[in-house]
Order: structure tokens, then sequence, then C-alpha cells
């Protein structure tokens, strides 16, 4: 019952598009079910009937219910109706995710207002995104992302920029732009220049 639920919501959201085009119910449940996957590697209590109450009030796990439709979506070749998910990303949430970067198991938006993920990046599991963060390159629509490794965390206002290998358990401090390798398990934070802690 609750998972019907899910595809009533998307429905009704896909009605702020112009001119919307249905999107089949595997494509959501499957997505959904990512999310609960999502959730619960951070939150192992959290049952599936609260994760929908969670995205049908636009809490946190929106957007990330939004990506995994469009990953979804782009996996099977589905470009007709990316963007229209796409535009429901920015139009609810306020963040920018591209669905060709691959974000394993674990992913979690926290106020993801002002978020951008750019194309091509592979992320690993656990990965925990704040608020006007950004993951992107040196030049537009080229280059192959960074390579961001499990559990990872970018607090508020950081951004990692390059072609970059980032490490297991690797902490982006608030305000600190990353534009270097950075081996596992360190925490960087901001100051005039890149520091190791």
């Amino acid at each position: 019952m609750g998972r019907h639920r899910i595809v009533d919501f998307l429905n009704f959201l896909l009605q702020r598009v112009y001119e919307s085009k249905p999107i089949e119910e595997s494509f959501i449940l499957d997505a959904f079910n990512k999310v609960v996957k999502d959730v619960n590697y951070h939150f192992p209590t959290v049952d599936e009937l609260e994760i929908i109450d969670r995205i049908t009030t636009s809490q946190n796990e929106l957007a990330l219910f939004l990506f995994r439709i469009g990953r979804e979506l782009h996996l099977n070749n589905k470009d007709n109706l990316k963007a229209q998910i796409h535009f429901l990303m920015k139009d609810l949430c306020g963040c920018e995710i591209y669905f060709n970067s691959s974000i394993d198991t674990g992913f979690y938006i926290v106020h993801g207002e002002g978020t951008v993920i750019g194309s091509r990046n592979t992320i690993g599991k656990g990965f925990v995104i704040h608020q006007n963060c950004t993951i992107g390159h040196k030049m537009n629509g080229a280059g192959a992302g960074n390579v961001i490794g499990n559990n990872v965390k970018m607090y508020c206002n950081s951004s990692i920029l390059g072609e970059l290998k980032i490490g297991d358990n690797v902490i982006i401090g608030a305000h600190t732009m990353v534009n270097k390798n950075i081996k596992a398990n360190m925490t960087i934070v901001s100051t005039s220049r890149l520091e190791y802690l």
C-alpha cells in the first residue's frame, strides 16, 4: 500500500512539468528501493513508511528520490524522460545532480539547496553532502570526473574541482575548496592553503 503512495506522489509532481511524460512504475519503485538502502545505511531503524513520509513532505529524502529516478532512467536509456526529473530536482530541491554520475549505496543529502554534482563522477558508499557544495571539473564538458571513495563527507560550501581522487573516510570541512588528490582518512579544513590534519 505504501509503495503506491510513492508512485502517486511522483505522478503528482509531474503535473508541475510542461508536457510531462509518464514514467514506468518499475523505474519509480526501483528508485525508491535504492533510496531505502541509502537512508538505512545511515539510519537503520527508519522504515519504508517513514521514508515515504519524508519524501512527500520535501525533506532531505526528496532530492535523493529524484536523483535515483533520474539515474534509473539514465541507466535504461530513457533520455526523453530525464529532463523532467532534472527540472523537478532544481525546482523543488534547489540542487542539480547529473544522472551520469555514479553514486553508490548510502548517498545522503543534507539541506540540499545549492548543491551541484557535475557529470561523470564516481562516488563510493556512504557519501554525505551538505548545502551549497560543488563537485565539478576544471573544464565544462570535458574530463573523466572525480573518483571519490567510501564514507566521504562534504560540509557546507565546500567543493571538489578537477579530476581528483579522494580516498575513503575523508571529511571535507565547511568552506573548503579541494583541488588536489586526498589520501584516505584525512580531514581537510579551509585555511589559506590546503592543510592536512
